[in-house]
């Protein structure tokens, strides 16, 4: 079975391009362990416990810091496709609002304040 379009673009650019074209024109199919190995899943855990995993995991997420949270995901999004000094450029050129809002928030303070005495962080999202 051959893949979808979009994983005839995608594929190749995620894994090499060796092991992408065997998969490609062989239909192939890829295990969990494997797809972990390459680095496209990030974890694998049996069937019985995905569910509490996706829980712990989304977990964390929620009790990170909003702002930095929003602001990475812009910072992926923007420069996924740059290389590191576009994304530096990017970085600074102040065209990231999430992430220039996150710099000048008091919950950028609170990270450091709360680690130096050694406490949980409060993060209030602004």
């Amino acid at each position: 079975m051959m893949a979808d379009s979009g994983g005839v673009l995608r594929l190749p650019k995620r894994l090499p391009r060796a092991i992408a074209a065997e998969l490609l024109l062989t239909g192939r199919r890829m295990g969990a362990a494997e797809a972990q190995s390459w680095g496209l899943v990030n974890r694998v855990v049996p069937p019985d416990q995905l569910p509490e995993a996706a829980r712990e995991l989304a977990r964390q997420i929620v009790n990170a810091a909003p702002l930095p949270i929003a602001a990475l995901k812009q910072v992926m999004r923007e420069t996924e496709t740059q290389t590191i000094q576009q994304a530096y450029q990017t970085l600074r050129g102040g065209t990231l609002p999430a992430y220039g809002a996150m710099l000048k928030s008091g919950d950028a303070k609170e990270g450091p304040r709360a680690f130096a005495e050694k406490r949980l962080p409060v993060w209030r999202g602004r």
